[in-house]
């Protein structure tokens, strides 16, 4: 992994829309002139300068009034928000554990971001409770904190509660960051549109859906499944019906057209993960939509 993504990070950035609103922000992945250590060069002293950023050895050499320039490189608050209710803990298309995939995405993000010398933190929560974990960039506290999202997802966990988390994230985060939220289908499609308005007012969202394995999934068909609730079950006789594998996919893809048409209505862009192995490329495709979206 880590090799494919040094690639990734040479081409790709987490592109922000708007623009600044005060000094202290930047666009990401640029480097811009500012105060910092590293001296970049002089120029002439024009009107509203700082009279601090004077050189006053270069401007007696040149008889003109100097000033010096500093690169100054801004970060950006990358926050990984991540839905840990039961549900996460049952199976994605691939076999895998659902919460397996949500972990090695939120792992991409966090690499990328580190990678690019930026603040990582996350939230993680269900309808019982949310974790708060703060912006550091360290590589330790990234693993810890990943380690412990895969850690509080079992199938006894509460349920899961995606409006109650992100009305957390409004009242607990101000200055401007770049959120991923990371659940699935069901409760994406279920979201408060008009709190997600909101919360995309102040930040830049993106969404990574962890899908559901089918029921007609070919990797359980010598299995008879339980649902989440272990109230239903169904028969490997019934899954292996091709009028239900039928009805079940246009299901899911008219689940996916909905969420996708329903989020870029407002100019957030998206990515639908089935796998760990699929989660890379899924994920770069979704950062290169985000350059060429329109709010």
């Amino acid at each position: 992994m880590p090799s494919y993504l040094v690639k990734v990070r040479k081409k790709m950035d987490i592109y922000a829309q708007r623009r600044v609103r005060n000094v202290l922000t930047g666009n990401y992945g640029s480097v811009f002139k500012g105060r910092s250590l590293d001296f970049d060069d002089l120029r002439e002293y024009n009107y509203g300068d700082d009279v601090k950023d004077i050189d006053w050895k270069a401007t007696a050499r040149s008889r003109s009034v100097m000033i010096r320039r500093y690169i100054s490189v801004r970060k950006h608050n990358i926050l990984l928000v991540a839905d840990n209710g039961n549900t996460m803990a049952t199976l994605a298309p691939s076999g895998e554990s659902k919460k397996e995939v949500a972990t090695f995405c939120a792992g991409v993000m966090a690499y990328i971001a580190k990678h690019h010398g930026d603040l990582v933190g996350a939230i993680y929560g269900n309808k019982a409770s949310n974790k708060r974990y703060a912006l550091k960039e360290d590589s330790a506290y990234i693993e810890n904190f990943l380690g412990k999202y895969n850690e509080s997802i079992r199938l006894s966990s509460p349920t899961s509660d995606l409006n109650s988390l992100l009305h957390y994230v409004i009242k607990t985060y101000r200055e401007r960051s770049f959120i991923i939220i990371i659940s699935d289908p069901e409760n994406v499609g279920q979201i408060d549109t008009e709190l997600v308005r909101k919360l995309h007012a102040r930040h830049e969202i993106m969404f990574i859906v962890v899908e559901d394995s089918p029921l007609t999934n070919g990797l359980l068909v010598n299995y008879d499944t339980i649902d989440i609730d272990g109230k239903l079950r169904l028969s490997r006789f019934f899954r292996q019906n091709k009028k239900v594998s039928t009805a079940e996919s246009q299901y899911r893809e008219a689940q996916r057209v909905g969420i996708r048409r329903s989020l870029r209505r407002m100019g957030i862009v998206c990515c639908f993960v089935d796998s760990t192995n699929h989660a890379i490329p899924r994920i770069v495709g979704m950062l290169e939509e985000q350059k060429h979206v329109r709010r």
